[in-house]
């Protein structure tokens, strides 16, 4: 009995993570450049990425925000894909059958990350570069982290970060008050670009952050966005975007290409 017990959990996984593959596949049905697999961890999970190949020798691994993955970004890496830029679409939260919510961002175990980079290395060979956005920021920077603990205090092959409006904040800061963030932002020595809306309230703390990230040994460039909100390209009908945001929400492509270039030309020495 015990042993069909473990089947049968066996089984209803396997058939959760098939679900939840399929769900994701059919978020992204819209862009036919992608193609849907699963990268299983070291303790079963199966995590449903979508694969958008391209000949460069860059490869974007978009981890999901408190939004989940939103089409926006499947649009952009088939644009980034046309451009040479190969993009790993992970679905991080639905692989742990997490809600897409700001707390569910600090479930996703660090080696969940280290695991999808170290699979994206294998079988592309390329360097990896982490996309996140908004809470996403935390995975993303403890990922990258424990990637470094693994290779004795290097980063082979993971060239940097690009962050949309990063929220690392232990709690969102009133106006005024200092902001505070979590261990992770001092810790981390990585090469990292900030893409963040002159509109957002977080906007006015980007010196603080940037002093922050700072502490750990990584190197930061900033690019303002004007006339932008957080969010600016996945808000739900019930916030609507300014015609500023729609316009930058457009040109997300270009933005998330330029941040890969930014990077690209940094010296490397948090490598």
């Amino acid at each position: 009995m015990r042993g069909v017990g473990t089947m049968t959990l066996r089984g209803l996984r396997a058939g959760l993570a098939a679900l939840a593959l399929g769900l994701a596949s059919a978020a992204w049905a819209a862009s036919p450049d992608g193609q849907a697999r699963t990268i299983t961890l070291k303790d079963g999970t199966g995590v449903p990425v979508t694969v958008f190949p391209a000949a460069g020798k860059a490869l974007l691994l978009w981890l999901p925000s408190e939004m989940g993955l939103v089409p926006a970004e499947a649009d952009a890496a088939a644009r980034l894909a046309r451009r040479g830029v190969e993009v790993w679409l992970a679905d991080t939260l639905s692989a742990r059958f997490l809600p897409p919510l700001p707390s569910s961002l600090e479930k996703i175990p660090a080696g969940d990350v280290t695991q999808l980079v170290e699979a994206a290395r294998h079988d592309s060979g390329k360097t990896v570069y982490l996309v996140a956005a908004g809470r996403g920021a935390v995975p993303a920077l403890r990922g990258a982290a424990r990637w470094r603990e693994r290779h004795g205090g290097s980063s082979p092959g993971l060239g940097g970060a690009i962050l949309l409006y990063p929220d690392l904040y232990v709690a969102t800061p009133e106006p005024g008050e200092e902001a505070k963030y979590l261990p992770i932002a001092s810790h981390t020595r990585l090469d990292i670009v900030i893409l963040q809306g002159e509109l957002s309230p977080w906007y006015w703390y980007l010196d603080t952050l940037k002093a922050t990230l700072r502490q750990g040994g990584s190197k930061v460039e900033i690019t303002p966005l004007p006339g932008t909100r957080d969010r600016f390209y996945g808000r739900g009908a019930a916030k609507v975007p300014l015609a500023s945001e729609q316009a930058m929400a457009k040109r997300l492509p270009q933005l998330i290409f330029d941040a890969l270039q930014a990077l690209q030309r940094m010296p490397g020495g948090t490598r």
